[in-house]
Order: C-alpha cells, then structure tokens, then sequence
C-alpha cells in the first residue's frame, strides 16, 4: 500500500478531465456550503499532470468560494485503466 501525501495546489494549475461525463453544476453550491462549514475533508485526486481523476464538483466549488489553493492527492501509481475504472467507481 502507498503512503497518501496530501499536498496544497492552486487552483489554476488543475486541469479537469475534458471526458468527464457528470455535469454537477446543480451541486457546487451544496458543495460549497459543505466546504465552508466542515472544510476541505475529501481532496481532489490528480494525475501526474494534475488532470483531475475525481473531485471536478469540488474544484468548482472551491472557486465558488474564492480558496486559491486546495487539497489534492496525487494518484500517480494508477496505471491509465485504473485511473479509468476508479473514475467510473467514484461516479
């Protein structure tokens, strides 16, 4: 098992996922007052060239709510079909 590193990246530098297929628009604001009152507790999990695996929801959000940098976790043990099958299992 990897060890999970948290690390803080600024919002500009991720990048979403152009096939994502959800269209959350309808939930940034719920998730916004989740982040708001309970704070970051779920990060956003990247690839190697911060694509966004899952957490595209979030990232809105914490535009919504003005956060510069947030918290991601980078899955870069994930071969591209594991990446795919943990996209699918996120949704």
């Amino acid at each position: 098992m990897s060890d999970l590193k948290i690390e803080y990246i600024s919002t500009d530098k991720l990048i979403p996922y152009i096939n994502n297929p959800r269209v959350n628009d309808n939930a940034v604001d719920k998730v916004a007052a989740s982040i708001k009152e309970f704070e970051f507790k779920v990060p956003i999990i990247i690839d190697k060239e911060n694509v966004i695996i899952t957490g595209h929801t979030r990232l809105l959000a914490s535009k919504k709510l003005g956060l510069r940098e947030v918290p991601v976790i980078r899955a870069e043990d994930l071969t591209e079909q594991q990446i795919k099958a943990f996209r699918i299992a996120d949704n």
